[in-house]
């Protein structure tokens, strides 16, 4: 898969070509969906979470679809570019799913019930079948698997946001709970724009639970997580900052250390109550959208790599000291190593793309001003 777009890729790509600039750039009301991200550490209770918020949005009237990553996206030694490109593909069927629906729901209303019964009781795999032979390939099992979780929620295009009955057709709000990590900001900003691209709310859930509870949580769970893995995710994490990113302004963070209340369920309740009253809207000027989308892309660069140049360094100290390096030495170590983590990041400034470079070839010259400051050790 590396490097090469496979034939569902490309299958999928060019049906959503053809629907984005028709039905998902229409106007949502009255049907109303939104995206709501869930993040945060592995076992920081997101998956327990989601099914309570279910619960409680089927008792508002509400149709949900748990778009749960790791069922579409099952744990193996991924490439970095096949991960990526299983992400993207997560998204791409999020998005037909969101044009499916959302034209069967536009089309019923304008449509008088002179229509027989039938035609209104395809699921999503009968509406699918005749565009199968475009999602053969690699990427095919991420969407089969996406398929059957529709199925299996008993999720389908014609009860999702009509509720039909003899004289009317009734508004049914749909939420589409994402749940995996999205520990870079990057990974949630993708969602935004794909829910502005098609018109509907997004909102964000950060879960934050001390580190220690995930690690005791995970060990008494099946099948675990290795810890080394939830280490790098930790390090990684980077919650939602609303007071620096403006799309990030319908967040909520909930401590999920202990039980969560019914007071945190009523506040994450109205915040996806928000989100489906204030679809976002399309950007017009495309150059906007991508020049935004890169200045986020290289802030995330930069702050990766700030904290893996402060680890690296840290890590050299702690060696230093561990050889009984005198207080001027350690001065010393400290001041060279800090003018090489500078120069590194002003250079990353300059050329984001070159960040693995960068970082390895500092992580090399780290320990050689270690060797030379403390020879001996």
């Amino acid at each position: 898969m590396s490097g090469r777009c496979s034939a569902s890729g490309r299958g999928l790509r060019a049906h959503l070509r053809m629907c984005g600039s028709e039905a998902c750039t229409l106007r949502m009301a009255p049907a109303r969906a939104c995206l709501c991200v869930l993040c945060g550490l592995p076992a920081a209770g997101k998956s327990r979470l989601a099914q309570e918020l279910r619960g409680h949005a089927h008792k508002r009237g509400w149709m949900t679809l748990l778009v749960t990553y790791d069922e579409l996206i099952p744990a193996r030694d991924w490439r970095e570019t096949e991960w990526k490109q299983h992400r993207k593909t997560v998204l791409m069927c999020v998005e037909r799913f969101l044009h499916q629906t959302l034209t069967h729901t536009l089309s019923d209303q304008t449509h008088t019930h002179t229509h027989s019964d039938q035609t209104h009781t395809h699921t999503l795999s009968d509406q699918t079948h005749t565009h199968t032979h475009t999602l053969s390939g690699s990427n095919d099992d991420v969407w089969m698997r996406f398929q059957q979780m529709v199925q299996q929620q008993n999720v389908s295009h014609t009860h999702t946001l009509s509720d039909q009955t003899d004289t009317h057709t009734h508004s049914r709000p749909l939420v589409l709970l994402l749940d995996d990590n999205f520990y870079y900001q990057s990974m949630r900003q993708q969602v935004q724009r794909l829910a502005r691209k098609c018109s509907v709310g997004f909102c964000q859930l950060f879960l934050r639970c001390p580190l220690q509870v995930c690690v005791r949580r995970n060990q008494q769970r099946a099948p675990r997580i290795p810890e080394d893995v939830l280490m790098q995710v930790c390090e990684r994490m980077e919650p939602p900052d609303p007071s620096r990113n403006h799309w990030e302004q319908q967040s909520l963070e909930l401590d999920t250390t202990d039980h969560i209340t019914h007071g945190d369920l009523q506040r994450l309740m109205e915040l996806l109550a928000s989100a489906l009253e204030n679809p976002l809207r399309p950007i017009q000027d495309e150059s906007q959208q991508k020049e935004a989308d890169r200045q986020i892309c290289a802030s995330s660069a930069l702050h990766q790599a700030d904290r893996t140049c402060r680890r690296l360094v840290s890590q050299a100290v702690a060696s230093a000291r561990e050889a009984r390096a005198s207080p001027q030495e350690l001065q010393a170590l400290v001041s060279e190593l800090n003018e090489l983590k500078t120069r590194v990041l002003q250079d990353l400034k300059r050329n984001p793309e070159s960040a693995e470079q960068e970082l390895l070839g500092f992580e090399h010259r780290t320990r050689q001003t270690l060797t030379r400051h403390l020879p001996d050790l």
